[in-house]
């Protein structure tokens, strides 16, 4: 664990090793954040975790992006569309990006992270969302890259916004494939990787070659303290800057130190519980008790001051998907008829495990603690254990998650395909629950190319998958952050922390 004194050690030692990061330091005082968790490897086509994205993101960047507001834009290029079925589509590079190494990024680039790499290996994470669907890529120039798809790929845009990493060919393959990399890897982000410590620090320098320009804030150091208590001392002792997912009543309490800004957002996370098809969870009279047996409100009011909206549908009030009339209820006396259908009672309950982080999102492991004493007063005896967010990865990814998990979902875009059409497609790696039924509801909506009628589709199959119990949405996303008067820090839609949008006074 990292306490305050190898805080202050670490921080001095970023300090000290490299050259390069001393004379960048003498122009400018460093930015130190404290955040939860690390990533589970520098390649970025295994960068299919929410809180990582923003690791990821400092040191790669994307063919498309996504803006403060979670709007699409261009970003490493611009995309058109040339067929009548959203399965051809072209995107032109833009002729200034170039990789820290200096290399220009191309069309070959492209295709290396999106066709080669994932034909040759499809447990990479981005092969869930570009592995089997991409039947080809053509690259007719330097600039042009033309992907076709085996089906409709209406979302394929904002996934290449949020996961879309190019990664660098040509270094790749000097340096002898992925294991010469993940030693020294390169990118095409807003800032070099000058140092990496495995769960302990992330030095970062700002990249002058950066095509959108180098960023105001020179020198990060990243410091990876996953206890949120620790994060809260860091913060408050001033050993670093920035402090990330942070329970609620701590962002009220420093925000009010002078020297501290606490700010609480609304995002497009989605706080849930997967649920998984094997053992007990599969009788859906369980299932729904389950969910029932959950008052929203309370651990709004409890855990976010309030300012977390319930959720009955994944589109919280103002998306496109949610339906206003739509409401599945607290209802403890369901949840216990339901419960007697197959035998449970609060003298004989069922008994089931359920797994937790704990520091990944705010108040994470503490809601766990509360679902499974509100399970308790129906008639569910939970047994709750705590899972590091590296190893969930690697068991969702392989079908290997034995027990619901609360989580908090990523959305980059606010689409409903990044919802529920990806939740709960069986067909995809990150869905947990997997089911016969939902692929006939759900393929028809993956290929509409009328918005319109996409997102009436999904609206009506979220409250479907939610009266099944296949997946419980709990609560709208809140991001949680506390910093220094001298940062000047820039909210995302989406949850990014992004210091390279950010400035920094002495």
């Amino acid at each position: 664990m990292i306490n305050r004194r190898s805080l202050i050690a670490s921080g001095a030692a970023a300090l000290a090793a490299p050259a390069v990061l001393r004379s960048a330091a003498a122009q400018a005082k460093p930015l130190t954040i404290a955040f939860p968790s690390d990533l589970s490897s520098w390649d970025a086509m295994n960068a299919g975790t929410s809180v990582t994205q923003s690791l990821y993101k400092c040191v790669f960047d994307t063919c498309l992006d996504i803006d403060t507001n979670a709007r699409l834009i261009p970003s490493l290029g611009s995309f058109q569309w040339t067929d009548n079925n959203n399965q051809v589509l072209e995107l032109t590079l833009r002729d200034d990006a170039k990789f820290h190494n200096g290399d220009p990024v191309t069309a070959e680039d492209v295709h290396f992270s999106f066709f080669t790499r994932l034909k040759a290996d499809d447990t990479l994470a981005v092969a869930g969302n570009f592995g089997k669907i991409v039947e080809a890529i053509e690259t007719p120039a330097k600039n042009k890259v033309i992907f076709k798809f085996a089906s409709k790929y209406v979302t394929a845009p904002q996934r290449l916004a949020s996961v879309g990493y190019v990664m660098p060919r040509a270094y790749y393959e000097k340096v002898g494939g992925l294991d010469g990399f993940l030693k020294a890897p390169v990118g095409a982000g807003p800032y070099k990787l000058v140092d990496y410590q495995r769960d302990s620090r992330i030095v970062l320098e700002a990249f002058d070659g950066y095509w959108r320009g180098a960023p105001k804030i020179r020198n990060v150091t990243i410091q990876i303290v996953k206890d949120p208590t620790t994060r809260i001392a860091a913060i408050q002792s001033g050993q670093v800057d920035f402090a990330h997912n942070l329970p609620v009543r701590e962002v009220a309490r420093l925000g009010a130190m002078a020297n501290l800004t606490g700010n609480l957002h609304s995002i497009s996370n989605v706080v849930m519980i997967h649920m998984v098809n094997k053992g007990p969870f599969q009788d859906p009279n369980l299932r729904l008790a389950m969910h029932h047996a959950i008052n929203k409100e309370a651990l709004s009011k409890a855990f976010f001051n309030g300012q977390a909206e319930p959720l009955y549908m994944w589109g919280g009030k103002g998306s496109a998907s949610n339906d206003p009339n739509f409401v599945f209820p607290f209802d403890p006396n369901l949840a216990k008829s339901l419960l007697a259908k197959s035998g449970y009672s609060t003298s004989n309950p069922a008994k089931i495990e359920f797994t937790t982080f704990n520091g990944t999102f705010p108040n994470d492991f503490d809601i766990a603690r509360t679902l499974v004493q509100m399970w308790k007063q129906v008639g569910i005896e939970a047994n709750l254990s705590v899972m590091e967010f590296t190893k969930y990865g690697e068991l969702s990814r392989n079908d290997k998650l034995e027990a619901p998990i609360l989580y908090n979902w990523f959305n980059p875009t606010d689409d409903p395909e990044s919802y529920s059409g990806s939740i709960l497609d069986p067909k995809k790696r990150f869905s947990v629950w997997k089911s016969d039924d939902i692929s006939e509801k759900l393929d028809p909506l993956l290929a509409e190319t009328v918005y319109e009628k996409r997102v009436a589709g999904y609206r009506e199959f979220d409250k479907w998958a939610v009266q099944k119990g296949y997946a419980f949405p709990v609560l709208q996303g809140v991001a949680t952050v506390v910093y220094s008067k001298r940062v000047g820090y820039v909210p995302y839609r989406t949850g990014l922390v992004a210091p390279w949008t950010w400035t920094l006074s002495a």
